[in-house]
């Protein structure tokens, strides 16, 4: 049956525990114009590795993040495109790498974005992101607003860069 639900219509399956722990998910997903499917515990696991009866994977919670984070596209902003105070802090960009030891070496970038990958657990917009794949840090235009909250985010994702450990 729930082969057959998920290939007829856009749906999320879930867990009334999952449901609880992530308001936010069920949020998104309606937004969307997902229809929420409440399903036992016990079916949550074989959920997610099925496919729905034309052979597309079946949207469980861990597909619906995926799903999520293959649709997102930063919104990048040019440095020449800053407001004057923006500038001002993003130019301390080098000194501000400088206070741990320099620009790491894997950090090709660091880039502004007005748009943020949001965290699949609070569906928060993340202030900044180390990208490995790209080998670039990209920050939040928001925090250019103070040198602190600039320095705490570049500094926090250069620590990922050099440590490759997830938050």
């Amino acid at each position: 049956a729930v082969r057959i639900l998920a290939a007829s219509q856009r749906t999320l399956f879930l867990t009334a525990d999952q449901m609880a722990r992530e308001p936010a998910t069920v949020d998104e997903a309606r937004a969307a114009g997902i229809e929420i499917v409440p399903i036992p515990t016990t079916l949550a696991d074989r959920v997610r590795d099925l496919r729905d009866i034309t052979g597309n994977p079946i949207r469980g919670l861990d597909q619906f993040h995926v799903e999520l984070a293959k649709s997102f596209q930063y919104t990048f902003v040019q440095p020449k495109d800053l407001r004057p105070n923006e500038r001002r802090v993003y130019a301390r960009t080098r000194a501000i790498f400088d206070l741990s030891g320099g620009k790491p070496s894997n950090v090709r970038e660091v880039a502004i974005s007005e748009t943020m990958r949001r965290d699949p657990s609070s569906f928060q917009e993340a202030e900044g992101v180390w990208d490995p794949t790209a080998r670039r840090i990209i920050v939040k235009r928001s925090q250019l607003r103070n040198l602190a909250s600039y320095s705490g985010t570049l500094l926090h994702e250069a620590a990922h860069a050099r440590s490759g450990a997830p938050d």
